[in-house]
């Protein structure tokens, strides 16, 4: 019966594109070296990630299917919208994917975009904000031939820990400075030649890490 444990560990809903030199708008502004690995095609790691790193993701889906038969019925509501775009690096193009929470249509025909965001605490830290502006930009850049997305787009924060929740409102790039933002990250990520994988992490990685730092790990 190990390998339904081991299925259950192994587990993952969040869906990215296969195609080559492919790469999710949440990995485009995560860690360079994460990033990097990726579009190399470098496989995911064998072995268990330790459950309690899985916690707040596993809460976190749970949230969001929740939210989305809340919100079935509202015909002003669009969710779960996944997109891919093209764009063209220094030698190659890359494809840009990425899902978008919910979308709400306003009366003028526009829509607001929203990003569901799970957390423990009372709020949502400014580093945190800055992470959600970027990501709901990309999505915005990812769907602009489909909807006119407004300026401002909105982080909805759910505590897991505290009775707290909130529309947070965020400023989002325009679309040609966030493909700007897009170019010049992947120019980042094809020139990055260290790991930053223990920069701001609380917990010790190395523990389950199998990745390359500097040298192969025995």
């Amino acid at each position: 019966m190990n390998h339904l444990i081991e299925k259950i560990y192994s587990y993952s809903e969040y869906r990215s594109c296969d195609k080559p030199n492919s790469i999710s708008a949440t990995t485009l502004i995560g860690p360079l070296y994460k990033a990097k690995l990726k579009l190399n095609g470098a496989k995911e790691d064998e072995r268990l990630i330790p459950f309690h790193l899985k916690r707040s993701s596993t809460l976190g889906t749970a949230f969001h299917k929740w939210a989305e038969r809340a919100l079935a019925d509202d015909e002003n509501v669009v969710q779960e919208i996944y997109k891919e775009r093209g764009i063209i690096g220094s030698d190659k193009v890359y494809t840009i994917s990425g899902s978008c929470d919910l979308l709400e249509k306003q009366e003028d025909g526009t829509y607001t975009i929203a990003d569901w965001k799970t957390g423990y605490g009372r709020e949502r830290k400014p580093d945190q904000l800055e992470k959600d502006m970027l990501q709901m930009s990309i999505y915005r850049w990812l769907l602009q031939d489909d909807y006119e997305v407004n300026d401002v787009g909105y982080t909805l924060f759910i505590s897991l820990s505290n009775n707290e929740q909130g529309a947070i409102p965020i400023e989002l790039m325009s679309i040609e400075d966030t493909q700007e933002y897009i170019e010049d990250r992947l120019f980042a990520i094809e020139e990055n030649d260290r790991v930053d994988c223990n920069e701001g992490v609380k917990y010790n990685s190395c523990s389950y890490c199998s990745l390359i730092c500097g040298e192969r790990r025995s």
